[in-house]
């Protein structure tokens, strides 16, 4: 099933899940665009965050979670790495690696945005604006 859904990918051009990411990382480029670039001694700088919120499945499994206009929707992006597991454990599998296991989905999922989008319009790095947090 999962190589069904990537091949449904590929005849499509991207998944729904990652179409709702680039909307929120162009909102949010928008919105940092149009902030005035200097400010006063002491006063705070105004940015938008796009913030993907993961939950453990499992002891290497995460889901995904965003908010899009205040509602927690699942993130589900089989180019990133999300795959059907039996017993309703769904997520992107994480095993090893010497840093954070969300930032690195996270990162998966940026290289798939930059595949369709310039992800460095108005701030120096993506990660200035997409942050990775973990929920219970």
């Amino acid at each position: 099933m999962n190589k069904q859904r990537l091949d449904d990918i590929k005849y499509i051009g991207m998944s729904h899940g990652l179409e709702t990411l680039i909307s929120q990382i162009q909102k949010a480029q928008q919105f940092n665009s149009e902030q005035p670039q200097t400010r006063r001694a002491g006063e705070e700088y105004r940015r938008e965050i796009v913030n993907v919120y993961f939950s453990w499945v499992t002891d290497n499994r995460l889901m995904a979670h965003i908010i899009v206009n205040n509602e927690l929707l699942r993130l589900v992006i089989p180019e990133a790495g999300h795959r059907l597991y039996a017993n309703y454990k769904d997520g992107y599998q994480v095993n090893g690696g010497g840093y954070s296991k969300p930032f690195h989905i996270l990162a998966s999922m940026v290289y798939q945005a930059k595949k369709h989008i310039d992800l460095n319009i108005g701030v120096g790095h993506w990660q200035d604006f997409i942050k990775a947090s973990i929920i219970s």
